[in-house]
């Protein structure tokens, strides 16, 4: 529709070059349409205006969604395993970390413990005392974070470098 418009601007017969901008936003796209008018620099200030449309995919909002698979009670709150849905997400950061936690707290209390990880094998290796190898393995790719006392997250495996983060602070 916005390219309908710069076309009938563009035919109107006007010899002032349009200057205007707009965007549309449709089911996950963003269409930028621009007019940039161009001087051909001949002695009867002919002007030439060139259109110009890019269309890139519109940022997914929101947090990566998880699962509880496993929760047990203890005398200061649960201990909870998280698993997050890899498909909701491109890529994690600590802040998304955060915000999962957070959400986990507040929605699930009490939880006094958790382990958030990003794979069924990370989840199945978690507790074992002496992992093999392929263990190993897999918590260090799918182990993101834990929980401890309530409040303090410490990030593992490939988050590690953002170190701790207290909740509520």
């Amino acid at each position: 529709m916005g390219l309908a418009v710069l076309l009938v601007a563009a035919c109107s017969g006007d010899d002032e070059p349009a200057d205007e901008t707009s965007t549309t936003a449709e089911a996950g796209a963003i269409t930028t349409l621009a007019d940039t008018p161009e001087v051909t620099g001949d002695a009867d200030d002919s002007t030439t205006t060139t259109t110009t449309t890019t269309t890139t995919a519109a940022p997914a909002l929101g947090r990566p969604e998880y699962s509880i698979i496993s929760r047990e009670s203890g005398d200061d709150g649960d201990v909870v395993v998280v698993l997050l849905d890899t498909e909701t997400y491109e890529s994690l950061s600590d802040i998304d970390i955060l915000n999962v936690m957070s959400d986990l707290v507040e929605e699930f209390a009490p939880v006094y413990e958790a382990h958030i990880v990003e794979s069924q094998a990370a989840a199945d290796a978690l507790f074992v005392e002496e992992p093999t190898e392929d263990q190993q393995t897999a918590l260090d790719v799918g182990y993101i974070a834990r929980l401890e006392e309530g409040f303090r997250i410490v990030y593992v495996g490939p988050l590690s470098d953002s170190g701790v983060a207290i909740l509520g602070s």
